[in-house]
């Protein structure tokens, strides 16, 4: 109760406010704090609209949301489909994307912002976006993706510029750490607006903020070009976390992620269990809601690890 306080209390500092250092300019919130509040602490949608209205199809909402009563914060809220798996919308690759990012690097480096998943009741869905419906049978309760929305950050062609990679060390370590993570999940939408770069004048961060088409994701014409190494090096601590990565640790921390049990019409969060279904990501027995990375896409994350220790070894890719 103590953290969900002090959470409460440096809420208003999301609303707009900037950080005296450039760790804290794009995430002002302690990132514990926010993954606690995203993930568990009751929940108000008090306005929202179509993040993107302009793009075709956009189901992703820009909402302020309340949590405990406190003052509201920006996230991206973004429905799921009945199943939970669909096309550019699958939320557990969502969550497994910042799982992931938690074994190559701090917080303070993160690529992807603060996101988790919860249950949203539909009445609450219904009042801001149409053609919602429950995600599993038994509750009228929604799977949802809340991210929270990144301060101080701008929208360029490409975050990725070669000669200030060159010129600015701080920005070339989180381009580096950036593209290893790209290249681990095999991401496979670079359109403008999925990678966002700091306004930092010194050291800017740059982020991923929409990971659904990556893993096994199917072939995809949305751009791959952060699917492969851009960069020719990376930080040397990225480089000891990759050569330290087992398949253990990632099935350890990717095959199960989330986990809700169905108690008088609703999925309440509940300890992760055993996998019920490793070669499923989407696991429904007896009331329980699992979800998580299967056991293929666990081995295809290890291969690709082990592809760049290759390549460190080889001396192909060089670390700085």
């Amino acid at each position: 109760m103590r953290l969900v306080r002090l959470a409460l209390c440096v809420l208003p500092l999301a609303a707009g406010s900037v950080a005296a250092s450039a760790q804290d300019l794009n995430v002002p919130v302690p990132v514990p704090e926010l993954e606690l509040l995203l993930a568990a602490e009751p929940m108000h949608i008090v306005a929202a609209e179509i993040s993107r209205p302009k793009a075709r199809g956009d189901i992703t909402l820009k909402a302020d949301v309340s949590f405990g009563g406190a003052e509201p914060i920006r996230v991206k809220l973004r429905k799921s489909v009945p199943g939970a798996e669909e096309f550019n919308n699958v939320p557990r690759y969502d969550l497994a994307a910042y799982e992931l990012q938690k074994l190559l690097m701090d917080a303070g480096d993160y690529v992807v912002p603060p996101t988790a998943l919860r249950m949203v009741r539909l009445e609450d869905f219904r009042r801001y976006t149409d053609q919602v419906r429950p995600t599993f049978k038994d509750s009228d309760d929604v799977l949802a993706v809340l991210q929270y929305w990144l301060q101080e950050v701008k929208v360029i062609e490409d975050v990725y510029d070669p000669a200030r990679f060159e010129a600015d060390p701080g920005y070339a370590r989180h381009v580096g750490q950036l593209n290893v993570f790209t290249y681990l999940i095999e991401h496979r939408d670079s359109n403008v607006g999925n990678f966002l770069i700091s306004r930092a004048t010194t050291a800017p961060r740059v982020f991923s903020v929409d990971n659904g088409v990556a893993f096994a994701s199917g072939d995809s014409d949305r751009g791959e070009l952060w699917r492969r190494m851009r960069v020719s090096r990376i930080p040397a601590d990225t480089a000891q976390r990759l050569r330290s990565l087992s398949e253990a640790t990632l099935t350890e921390r990717l095959a199960v992620l989330a986990q809700w049990e169905l108690r008088d019409g609703r999925f309440v969060p509940a300890a992760h269990g055993a996998n019920l279904a490793s070669r499923r990501g989407v696991r429904t027995r007896n009331g329980v809601v699992q979800l998580g990375l299967t056991e293929g896409e666990i081995e295809r994350i290890g291969r690709r690890v082990r592809e760049l220790v290759e390549d460190l070894d080889a001396g192909r890719l060089a670390t700085f």
